[in-house]
């Protein structure tokens, strides 16, 4: 690997403005295609083979007025005043008619009294059904009915929207800027060059460009989650940056040496550009690897970032060379680009006496150990009551309308009336009425709307909609007379605020009820009383010869975090096993990988602990622009494993192979450790600087789920870098001292030799140096 990334090195080097010219034609490409092809992208995460989706499902399809994507208008009266008032009543029935006549709008269901206006007449909704997925909803449509709702606020009325109605809200705000900003501040300060300090920004985003791009062409074939391409930008920016870094301050050190540019750069892709490609491929897998837990929407998200990751990579190992052979000596300080540095001074900077911490590291590993694991341990504490689940309007910001319009309805009619469950009940024999009780039923339907129209309250409907009302009532009151027994069975359960017949088919073959919660979607008695519901319908179907089934959007909310919670230990049993193999090849020793993966769990538990204290358990939330807590989203814990661990890889690789090589050279073990930790602490530190800066540049996201990734990320990448690789790692290795390279003889002879440092390969180089020198001694001692 490293021979070749040498020749790579050179080549990119002796035809840089060939390499620079292919990498920003492929960028223009990338992105007119993006443009071209780039689809939509969803909010709605799904899970094949569910049955509650498989239920919802055939809800939507037998049922579309019962079982389509929802959105509500919710009306505010002022105080003094209620939705009775006859200029309300003209407002509403206007918003009615005018919602109706927009574009893959199936059914508008009217404020009504008793049932969708509150018992003090100032709070109520209208419920709009769409036809087909929230994703086929057009975008003009959802800025209409935001216009209709504006239109109405007349005479003091407040309008909200919640639901599907709400148009999308970028994911991302201006904060994230502020990432990017201080990732430039530290490269100026490390390198004390604008050149330097820019080159790998720039490789950063035009990597980013092409990755991101990528993602967007994809989105047109296949279905993506809204969160996919920000989590691409937000990996694909932090490893752009740092990779480069890793390759850029090789070659300077080696310039600063004295050594020729080309022959640098390749010397630098080869050894710190292995190094690269090997942390690169352990993210890029670790990623990937999120397909065995069989989840199809974290298996894109997955795949798209390990697509920005690689990239990355690819960037690093040719344009950064490309850039560096372009810049010359410019990449250096103003000062040393005329007069180099003496070797005295380069040895003086670059094996300068060790800093007060790893002196304090090495000579108190013990103690050092033990800080280390108790403040970790501390801040994992918060873990152990993690919940899942998924966002809901109750998660939104409390700005927004969606927030808002969630809000009024909790304080008009109830903590679940925002998300109500679904029973679906298909009879093993058709149920239906006699003719005589279904034409009672029309005669008192029709009686009961034509008192409701002349109620205080009631809006003004056209003939169309009255009729459709007709229809729906209908249904409904045919449905409680045939569903009694299970609606009267499922109301007399705890945390049942309500059980209604909703509607059924015409055949007699398929019936839905609505349950409504006494707590709100994200509360653990909700989740409960799903379980209760599915234990209770069982003895249902089997009492009245039925199929019965729990459903609705809460209910698959609930299903698929209970999904990713069964998957997380087996995706975390991948990992740790995937990190000993790695580790074991490249250093080849039994302890250090232990040690390493320790570490890494114990990033986890940090990472956890901090995101469920601030985002699940509110601690300091307001800090972070958290306005409710709520359950973690569901595939945070699975995605922040794999990521982190490709993160805490690299890492551990930078650090321990400076003191492999030290202790390879020579170098008494525990010497080994600190000289190892100088040699790469700087650059490390570095990284994880920008790395973290980049990741805490999300925390003020918009969305909820990008800011709580974010800010786990960057709770993730402190703890690995500062606590785990800079403090518990050396004080480890120094309590080890030699036993931390013992690797069994038969062991060695049987594992491959990974090169990850390029060390065969500059000891190759080094020998034909010293031959051509001695051959020049010997042509002038001839001569």
């Amino acid at each position: 690997m490293a021979t070749l990334l040498y020749r790579l090195g050179h080549a990119a080097a002796r035809r840089a403005k060939t390499v620079l010219a292919i990498w920003l034609i492929a960028l223009a490409a990338v992105g007119g295609l993006a443009v071209a092809f780039s689809g939509t992208f969803t909010s709605e995460l799904t899970i094949p083979g569910l049955k509650s989706q498989a239920a919802l499902n055939e809800l939507q399809d037998k049922l579309p007025a019962a079982g389509g994507t929802t959105g509500r208008i919710v009306f505010e009266a002022p105080e003094g005043s209620t939705l009775t008032d006859p200029a309300y009543q003209v407002l509403i029935g206007e918003a009615v008619t005018e919602t109706e006549g927009l574009d893959k709008v199936g059914n508008v269901l009217p404020p009504l009294p008793g049932q969708s206006i509150s018992e003090d007449g100032r709070l109520g909704y209208l419920t709009i059904t769409f036809e087909g997925q929230i994703t086929a909803i057009p975008v003009e449509t959802l800025e209409s009915i935001q216009q209709i709702a504006d239109n109405a606020e007349v005479d003091g009325l407040n309008t909200e929207i919640g639901g599907a109605a709400v148009a999308q809200t970028p994911a991302l705000g201006s904060t994230e800027a502020i990432g990017v900003i201080v990732a430039m501040v530290v490269l100026l300060v490390t390198f004390g060059s604008v050149v330097a300090a820019g080159l790998p920004m720039l490789t950063a985003l035009i990597g980013l460009g092409i990755g991101v791009g990528g993602v967007l062409i994809v989105s047109g074939f296949i279905e993506m989650s809204n969160t996919a391409p920000i989590l691409a930008v937000m990996l694909g920016l932090a490893v752009g940056i740092d990779y480069a870094l890793f390759v850029v301050s090789k070659h300077r050190q080696q310039v600063r040496r004295g050594m020729e540019i080309e022959e640098s750069i390749a010397r630098a892709t080869a050894t710190s550009g292995t190094a690269v490609v090997f942390a690169g491929l352990t993210v890029v897998i670790a990623l990937a690897g999120l397909s065995v837990v069989g989840i199809p929407f974290l298996t894109v998200m997955g795949l798209a970032s390990a697509f920005t990751v690689a990239i990355a990579v690819l960037v690093a190992i040719t344009l950064v060379p490309a850039l560096l052979s372009l810049a010359g000596r410019k990449i250096l300080p103003k000062k040393q680009r005329e007069v180099a540095p003496t070797a005295a001074e380069i040895d003086a900077e670059e094996h300068h006496q060790p800093n007060r911490w790893i002196r304090f590291v090495s000579k108190r590993p013990v103690v050092a150990s033990l800080l280390s694991i108790i403040l970790l341990g501390v801040i994992a504490i918060p873990a152990m009551q993690l919940r899942l689940g998924l966002p809901t309007d109750e998660t939104a910001p409390l700005d927004t309308t969606k927030r808002q319009a969630y809000d009024l309805v909790v304080d008009g009619f109830g903590e679940g009336a925002n998300n109500p469950l679904i029973v679906t009940v298909k009879p093993d024999q058709p149920l239906q009425l006699d003719p005589q009780s279904t034409a009672a039923i029309e005669a008192g339907v029709q009686q009961q709307l034509a008192a409701q129209a002349q109620m205080p309250g009631a809006p003004a409907l056209d003939p169309q909609t009255a009729q459709e009302l007709g229809t729906m009532a209908v249904e409904q009151a045919k449905a409680s007379q045939l569903l009694a027994p299970y609606v009267d069975r499922l109301a007399a359960l705890d945390n049942v605020a309500a059980a209604t017949p909703v509607s059924g088919t015409p055949d007699g073959e398929y019936f839905v009820i609505q349950v409504v919660p006494g707590t709100g979607a994200s509360e653990e008695a909700t989740s409960d009383l799903v379980h209760t519901l599915r234990d209770e319908i069982a003895d249902l179907g089997d009492e009245y010869g039925a199929t019965l089934d729990v459903t609705g959007l809460n209910v698959v909310g609930i299903d698929i975090a209970d999904k990713l919670a069964a998957a997380l230990p087996i995706y975390l049993a991948v990992v740790v096993g995937l990190a000993l193999v790695l580790l074991l090849l490249v250093f080849r020793s039994i302890v250090v990988p232990l040690k390493a993966v320790v570490g890494f769990l114990l990033t986890i538990g940090a990472s956890f602990g901090a995101v469920v204290a601030v985002y699940q358990l509110g601690w300091g939330g307001s800090l972070f622009g958290v306005d409710t807590p709520a359950p973690i989203v569901a595939f945070l814990p699975v995605l922040l494993i794999g990521i982190l661990f490709g993160l805490s890889m690299d890492y551990e690789m930078f650090l321990v192979s400076g003191m492999r090589e030290a202790h390879a050279h020579g170098t008494p073990a525990k010497r080994a450790v600190v000289d190892g930790y100088m040699v790469g602490s700087r650059v490390v530190t570095a990284a994880a600087i920008i790395m973290t800066s980049v990741f805490a540049g999300f925390i003020l996201a918009p969305d909820p789920i990008i800011a709580s990734i974010g800010f786990a990320l960057a709770i993730g990448v402190l703890a690995d870098a500062f606590v785990v690789r800079m403090t518990l790692v050396p004080a480890v290795m120094t309590l080890l001292g030699e036993r931390a390279w013992y690797l069994p003889k038969w062991l060695d002879r049987m594992l491959p030799n990974v090169d990850v440092e390029g060390t065969a390969l500059m000891e190759r180089l080094e020998r034909n140096e010293r031959n051509e020198r001695d051959e020049r001694r010997e042509t002038a001692s001839v001569g």
